[in-house]
């Protein structure tokens, strides 16, 4: 059972063999993720929410696609 406290979650943490992000960033407007911003024409970021972000013509699309369905 829970305490019942209202602590805010710590911050995630991501283990893997990829460097640390840096540059310029793409923030999950839903969820908070933080991601390498998008090349134009290169491959969309897919948001573990289920939103993909998409730079088009140097124009961020978003779109829902859930994971699972």
């Amino acid at each position: 059972m829970s305490d019942g406290h209202d602590a805010p979650s710590p911050q995630p943490r991501t283990y893997g063999a990829q460097p640390l992000i840096s540059g310029s960033t793409l923030t999950c407007t839903r969820c908070g993720r933080i991601y390498r911003f998008p090349r134009p024409g290169g491959h969309s970021v897919f948001c573990e929410c289920g939103w993909h972000y998409s730079n088009v013509e140097g124009r961020i699309l978003e779109a829902f696609r859930p994971r699972f369905g």
